[in-house]
């Protein structure tokens, strides 16, 4: 073998691009940056503003253009906003060519109108879309769109970041709406509003989370933190509090699976509140009557505490699925920890 056949071949070359303080020039960026063969690395202006006041021409349910190739834009601690009166969101971004990261930045005030799409901020349309470092604040979706902050259909990786106060006027998911693959490490999820299921995040598909906290959020229907349906999820090292909902017949203040597998490890579910009709405002597992996808969760080494329902059990409520509670005690809840529960949760007093 010659030593020229052991020489690796270069990969592609990552192209390098300043992006001065205009939000046109970020446009343009981004344009030449999906028109250029190769995966592109814009770098903004250190703490800019770039603030978007029109719809993009092109697509004018977006403030900037779809990202569809491999972008990595490194924000140097800038922020992309919308003052706008024209409703539209920051970045879309869109597979399968589309692969978007954004590290060091944040993305706030973007207001999506489109109707079934969503993601008020940021929408991945089968994309690859990873956050290192962001914070999506303050972006809301009206009309019937879900993920006030971000709607994802692809693959999601965030870590680090903050997702905050961010609405969903219409639909599900305040802060995150996921029917893909979602992965979320060292992250905050607070004080993001769903008009409907999953104040501060609605997953559906794979679903993982590690050392995060989802607090403050609230939902009108069910799940206030956390609404997982039809999902297969893990929750490890996090603190789920504070969350709320507000429905008659709905159920899971904290967290509810809902015809889902769930593992949770280490997980803190402290001070959730149910203010309508419905149980379990710290954790309700619940299986839908006809639904052939079962309903099962394993709690280890984990606490339920402190979670006020109107109607009992105040703890944890078990709707037809099943329950494996492993060292995790489920005390001072109000009315009651899980009963009543159909089945009952073995290893739960009260």
């Amino acid at each position: 073998m010659t030593c020229a056949a052991l020489i690796a071949a270069p990969g592609p070359a990552h192209a390098q691009q300043f992006v001065p303080c205009s939000a046109t020039a970020l446009g343009n960026a981004i344009t030449q940056a999906n028109t250029t063969p190769g995966p592109a690395v814009l770098i903004l202006s250190p703490r800019c503003t770039y603030t978007l006041t029109t719809p993009n021409p092109v697509d004018p349910d977006n403030g900037l253009p779809i990202v569809t190739s491999e972008i990595n834009i490194i924000g140097n601690a800038s922020t992309i906003r919308r003052v706008s009166t024209a409703d539209f969101r920051i970045l879309k971004l869109q597979g399968p060519g589309g692969r978007l990261t954004l590290s060091n930045l944040t993305i706030r005030d973007g207001r999506d109108a489109s109707g079934g799409e969503g993601g008020g901020g940021i929408s991945n349309e089968n994309g690859q879309l990873t956050l290192n470092s962001v914070q999506v604040t303050r972006n809301w979706t009206t009309q019937s769109g879900a993920g006030g902050g971000i709607a994802s259909s692809g693959t999601l990786t965030i870590r680090n970041s903050t997702l905050s106060f961010n609405i969903s006027t219409a639909n599900n998911g305040g802060g995150i709406f996921s029917f893909g693959t979602t992965t979320l490490s060292n992250t905050t999820v607070n004080g993001n509003t769903a008009r409907d299921s999953g104040g501060g995040i609605d997953g559906r598909g794979t679903v993982t989370i590690t050392s995060s906290t989802v607090a403050d959020n609230a939902a009108g229907d069910d799940g206030g933190g956390l609404h997982l349906f039809r999902a297969t999820s893990t929750v490890a090292d996090t603190l789920i509090r504070g969350n709320t909902t507000d429905s008659q017949n709905n159920h899971g203040g904290g967290i509810l699976n809902r015809d889902s597998t769930l593992t949770l490890d280490r997980v803190t579910i402290f001070a959730n509140r149910h203010f309508g009709g419905g149980q379990g405002a710290g954790f309700a597992n619940e299986s839908t009557p006809g639904e052939t996808v079962p309903t099962a969760a394993t709690i280890r080494n984990s606490s339920i505490t402190d979670n006020f329902a109107r109607n009992a059990p105040g703890g944890l409520f078990n709707s037809g699925g099943t329950v494996n509670l492993v060292a995790t005690p489920v005390e001072n809840n109000i009315p009651t920890n899980c009963t009543p529960s159909a089945p009952p949760v073995t290893g739960c007093a009260n």
